[in-house]
This record gives C-alpha cells, sequence and structure tokens, in this order.
C-alpha cells in the first residue's frame, strides 16, 4: 500500500466517523437540549426546585445512590421481575397466537376473548393474583406476564394470520410438509411483526412492575419512588424515575439486538 492509499483509506474512516457521529447526534440532541433549558429553567427560578430538582442536583443524588449500592439493588429487583413476566409471557403467548392463526377451532374460541378483555384494566385484577400467589415477586410476575400476553399474542396473531398465502402454497408445491412449511415460510415472515409486539410488550412490563411496586411492595423501584415521595424528597424520586428509564432502555436495545440477530434480512 503507497502512501497515498493510505491517506486515502485514513480520510475515509474520518469520513464514516464524522458521518456516524453526526449522526448520532441528530438523534439524540433533544435528551442534552432539554436537560439544558430545564437546568436554565430552575436556576432562573421559572421552575420549583423543591418540587422539580435541576438535572444537575437529580444526577448528584443518582450517582450518590448508585455508588452506595441502594439504586443498584432496587433496579435489579425490577429489572428481574420484568423480564420474568415478560419472558413467561412471550413463551406461552406466541405459541398460542400460531394456533389462534392456525386453526378456526382456537381462533373461534380465544378470539373474542382476547379482542374484548384487552382494553379491560387488568389492575382490577390484581386482588385475585395477590390472594393466589401472595403479594410479592411471584403475584407480581404473574401479573406482569398477563398484562403483557396481550400485546403479543395480538400482535403475534396478526402477523401469523398476514402470512402470504402464495408463499405457503409455493413451499406445498415444491413438496415441503407442515413442519417445513412452519419453520421455513411462516415463523420467518412473521418475524417482524413479532417482534413489534415484543418491543410494544416490554417496556409495559417494566411501567406495571414499578406501578404494582408502588402500591404496596417492598423492593424495587417502584417503592424506592413511592418510599422518597412520601419524604418529599424529589431529588431522589426523579434518580429512581431516572433508572426506571435506563431499565427500560437497556431492555429495548437488548431486544433490538436480538432482532438484529433473528431477522437478519431487516436490518
Amino acid at each position: 500500500m503507497t502512501a497515498a492509499d493510505t491517506v486515502a483509506s485514513g480520510n475515509d474512516g474520518w469520513a464514516r466517523n464524522r458521518r456516524r457521529a453526526w449522526h448520532i447526534i441528530q438523534r439524540w440532541y433533544s435528551i442534552p437540549l432539554l436537560l439544558t433549558v430545564w437546568q436554565l429553567a430552575v436556576s432562573a427560578g421559572i421552575l420549583q426546585s423543591r418540587l422539580l430538582p435541576s438535572p444537575l442536583a437529580i444526577g448528584a443524588v443518582f450517582l450518590a445512590q448508585l455508588s452506595a449500592g441502594v439504586l443498584t439493588y432496587h433496579a435489579g429487583v425490577t429489572f428481574s421481575r420484568a423480564l420474568a413476566g415478560f419472558t413467561l409471557a412471550m413463551v406461552s403467548g406466541l405459541p398460542f397466537a400460531l394456533a389462534m392463526a392456525r386453526s378456526a377451532v382456537w381462533r373461534n374460541l380465544f378470539e373474542p376473548v382476547f379482542f374484548v378483555g384487552y382494553p379491560v384494566p387488568k389492575i382490577a385484577l390484581f386482588p385475585i393474583f395477590t390472594y393466589v400467589f401472595g403479594f410479592g415477586s411471584p403475584s407480581m410476575v404473574a401479573f406482569t406476564a398477563l398484562e403483557c400476553l396481550y400485546p403479543i399474542v395480538v400482535t403475534a396473531y396478526f402477523a401469523f394470520g398476514g402470512v402470504r398465502s402464495q408463499l405457503i402454497w409455493t413451499a406445498q408445491n415444491f413438496g415441503a410438509g407442515r413442519a417445513t412449511v412452519l419453520r421455513r415460510v411462516v415463523l420467518p415472515a412473521a418475524l417482524p411483526g413479532i417482534f413489534t409486539g415484543l418491543r410494544v410488550a416490554l417496556p409495559l412490563s417494566i411501567i406495571i412492575v414499578v406501578l404494582i411496586e408502588m402500591l404496596g411492595g417492598s423492593s424495587g423501584l417502584g417503592y424506592y419512588i413511592n418510599i422518597w415521595s412520601t419524604r418529599f424528597a424529589f431529588a431522589n424520586v426523579y434518580a429512581g424515575i431516572l433508572m426506571v428509564g435506563i431499565c427500560g432502555f437497556v431492555l429495548d436495545q437488548i431486544l433490538l439486538l436480538v432482532r438484529r440477530l433473528v431477522v437478519y434480512w431487516q436490518v
């Protein structure tokens, strides 16, 4: 490689890094902009610092609680409950949606139940869960699974049902059996829609767990937020809310990574 080629390669790498940095700025600039406006509004006295502390004050409390291990502990509890409920809903919901999409008997039996029950606020059923599972992690996980089950089943049901018949007929004409058609045609064609439903249900699992913890949990980020709000320590409250957002963001990024690996033909 000549010196000119080395310089050209370096210039290309610099241009790629600059484009990548500009793309990141375009995508995320709203967050530092919001924090800057927030900080200036509190400093100017437009916002009450007691009810809405400045981002710098919240950041200081967040780092202190994080280094002390308090936020880490409660975040781990909430994270594990949400992930367990989501996983339970996914493992049970996807086969259920496939059965509804491929079987008229299952569809006629369960489709009205899901579509009528979808808008019903499930929180009304939480006392039943506490009676059956007790007030603790088992009832929270089970209730979270129920909440996540609906968007997963409904979205996956439409994804499986939306597979074009021509694709199935073509595979059958080439001699593919039912298992092969399901594995090589139906499932790959439905995967983009399935991941859409999973991405809707995943943040919902965090929301549900935090809400239940706020109702009467003894650990978790919901409990942390609730206990500090009763003490009017709003910097700690917003530090807990920030940790909730971080947990949701991490889960979402993990799911997106899995999607890129599984649905590799759609980047």
